[in-house]
């Protein structure tokens, strides 16, 4: 029969709360009593995280908890309708009682607590998810699993509770609550932190290196690109023209507006048009300035394309023509 890391069936974060607290990712407390064997103790030290099934990147919408209504569960990036499939990941090297804490943090590096909750049937509070490692294949899946997201107003409070269960996977802090403009809410990773019992049943306290999923992105806020409309689809080589673009909703953080030249199937020329976030207008209009072209020295108009880009995930909208006049037009 195999061993019960949950004892009564229910696993509480104070299992692993001290280890959490107290360490390094991936290296275990130098002031706790191991009961294992010098030799034990390395075998643990090459046992590691494997992600097996990473999350599907734009599948989900996050939900807010006033909604009142389910977050959805993630799926993973092989699901399809016939074949359901869900983030897992796999310890490899060992076998025996552990336990993962999952946990959202920030998109890019260094990776922080985000203020996003995880939410689902099992194993779920104050925001986190703690569950137990299936001991008969060492893996873990988690199939109701959803994220619930969070106002700008309630960043600061959401980052709150998680200092005090002292969930930060990579020790980078939480003074990012005092900035809450620098964290993306559209989009989260999954961190996994595993801990290992160590001599004392049901005490996790041997902790692995932390893992995270690839980046996942508010489906709502990552809807396909499309310009509406250009107040002027020409301008001359020496760029610097203002003309405002019509589009579908985008993230004023997360847009750009790409020209190129082609010839051939090849990119020769790129530039971005000039503009700040703030000159994203209700998420459907921007004001910017065209940039200059290659060569000031042209005789005849150059064909170029125009598009929007969203750098965070490379979604590019279908290009529309637009041209580069001599200067003396």
């Amino acid at each position: 029969m195999a061993h019960d890391p949950l004892g009564q069936g229910s696993l509480n974060i104070s299992d692993v709360i001290e280890v959490i607290q107290t360490t390094d990712p991936g290296f275990a407390d130098v002031s706790t009593p191991f009961s294992e064997t010098d030799m034990e103790d390395t075998r643990k030290k090459s046992v590691y995280v494997k992600i097996i099934e990473q999350p599907a990147s734009k599948a989900l919408r996050f939900r807010y908890k006033c909604e009142g209504r389910s977050a959805g569960s993630i799926p993973g990036v092989n699901s399809t309708p016939e074949n359901k499939t869900f983030p897992t990941i796999e310890i490899v090297g060992y076998k025996g009682a552990a336990v993962v804490v999952v946990s959202c943090v920030t998109k890019d590096r260094p990776f922080r607590a985000h203020p996003h909750s995880l939410v689902g049937k099992e194993g779920c509070k104050r925001g986190i998810c703690t569950v137990p490692i299936k001991e008969e294949t060492m893996t873990a899946s988690f199939c109701n699993l959803g994220i619930q997201c969070v106002k700008k107003k309630d960043i600061e409070e959401a980052l709150k509770i998680r200092e005090e269960i002292r969930v930060d996977p990579f020790r980078t802090g939480f003074s990012h609550r005092n900035q809450p403009t620098s964290i993306d809410l559209n989009a989260v990773r999954l961190c996994f932190q595993v801990f290992l019992e160590d001599g004392v049943p049901n005490k996790f306290t041997y902790p692995l290196t932390p893992v995270v999923s690839d980046p996942i992105y508010d489906k709502k806020a990552m809807s396909d690109l499309v310009i509406c409309k250009l107040s002027d689809c020409t301008c001359t080589v020496a760029g610097g023209k203002e003309i405002i673009l019509l589009c579908e909703k985008v993230a004023k953080e997360d847009i750009q507006i790409h020209f190129y030249e082609e010839r051939d199937g090849n990119i020769v020329w790129e530039g971005f048009g000039d503009f700040q976030p703030t000159h994203v207008h209700k998420q459907v209009a921007i004001s910017f300035r065209t940039p200059r072209y290659k060569l000031l020295e042209v005789e005849a108009p150059v064909k170029v394309n125009i598009q929007l880009r969203r750098p965070s995930d490379g979604a590019t909208s279908e290009p529309l023509p637009f041209e580069y006049l001599p200067l003396d037009s």
